[in-house]
């Protein structure tokens, strides 16, 4: 009987070597800090702070990430610590199996076109996908992918938690200097009470035309949110958005039109130059909304980096087609890098008091402070 047993526990032993063999891992940290010094010098409302940042420039606030990747065989997935502004959590993200063209667990959303000109346009919409908990996930090709997902999510009803079964698929392709993508997703929802419930879904197609001297982006995006008919239900909202990057004769030109029907008086365009000369670099734009009276803003700056140091004066004037526009404001950056990637700054901004019905605030802020991150 010890005989059988010490057999069957050196088996064990032997088969436990094997799978940690096949099991590999590798841990990463991230982590930031920044720490700042803020005098406000206007006399009624003086205040000086000393506090850490946590809204900082590149996700620059204070933190620090452990994780945790890892695989066997067809399996990947990780595991992680973070503690962020004072709160700490344990996460476990994107367990995923993948067997040849087929992969299941946290696959993800296929959507390609949410923030299709997000670098060239920081006011693009995102977050109009649908959220995917759970997918089987096929690759037909490497051009097309098709998804059967699930969500679940929390009801103050009985079931605690309602789930909805969709499906969704993705075409992408390059053809010379265009590339492009349509992508398309929807949940199917059944009845709440005596209400129909809508079939939430997201829609979209985009193109890429890009050469040496020319970029040019275009995006239309569709979709609707879950809800029911109790109140007519919600309506579908589109996007269409238009931007071009031109580099000609030293010179970078930005152009880009976006249209959305969330909100009346929905379209905006902008309109941005910049010219290099060694190391002062010149740029002036104009953002035109079509709100009344409101929301168009005409901005200039000059920025210059030398020796180790970035400096940049900005003046900014906003509701420029106000009858009472936004007194002018002032923003004034320095920063350099130590040796050892530790980076110095300080900021001021200054506007003057408000008149007639222009509301934005005065200001008088100086910022002297110092990040790092990895």
């Amino acid at each position: 009987m010890k005989a059988i047993f010490a057999v069957t526990a050196l088996a064990a032993a032997i088969s436990g070597q094997a799978l940690a063999a096949d099991t590999e891992s590798s841990t990463t940290f991230k982590g930031s800090m920044d720490a700042q010094f803020i005098l406000n010098l206007q006399p009624e409302d003086a205040l000086y702070d000393v506090e850490l940042n946590a809204d900082g420039d590149d996700d620059v606030g204070y933190e620090i990430v452990m994780s945790t990747a890892v695989t066997n065989g067809p399996f990947s997935g990780s595991v992680g610590i973070t503690t962020r502004e004072g709160a700490s959590s344990f996460d476990i993200g994107d367990l995923v199996v993948t067997d040849g063209m087929l992969s299941f667990g946290q696959v993800g959303s296929l959507m390609a076109t949410d923030e299709y000109t997000g670098g060239a346009n920081n006011d693009m919409k995102d977050g109009n996908d649908l959220s995917v908990d759970v997918g089987f996930r096929y690759a037909v090709s490497d051009a097309l992918k098709v998804q059967l997902q699930g969500r679940q999510t929390a009801a103050a009803a009985t079931p605690a938690v309602t789930t909805a079964t969709g499906v969704a698929a993705v075409y992408s392709a390059t053809s010379g200097a265009i590339s492009y993508v349509a992508n398309a997703e929807m949940y199917m929802a059944g009845d709440a009470s005596t209400n129909k419930m809508t079939n939430p879904y997201f829609a979209g197609v985009a193109a890429t035309y890009t050469t040496d001297m020319l970029t040019v982006k275009a995006v239309f995006n569709s979709s609707l949110a879950s809800g029911t008919t109790a109140t007519g239900g919600p309506e579908a909202q589109t996007e269409y958005v238009l931007s071009a990057v031109a580099k000609v004769a030293g010179a970078t030109l930005t152009g880009i039109y976006q249209e959305e029907s969330s909100a009346d008086d929905d379209e905006s365009a902008k309109g941005e130059v910049a010219y290099a000369v060694g190391a002062i670099t010149p740029s002036a734009g104009y953002l035109y909304t079509s709100a009344e009276k409101a929301g168009d803003e005409l901005y200039a700056k000059v920025a210059h980096s030398a020796n180790g140091i970035d400096s940049s004066a900005k003046v900014i004037m906003g509701n420029f087609d106000a009858d009472d526009a936004d007194a002018m404001l002032i923003e004034l950056r320095v920063s350099t890098m130590s040796a050892v990637g530790v980076t110095y700054y300080g900021e001021y901004d200054m506007r003057a008091e408000a008149t007639g019905t222009n509301t934005a605030a005065e200001m008088s802020k100086l910022t002297v402070g110092a990040k790092y991150a990895f």
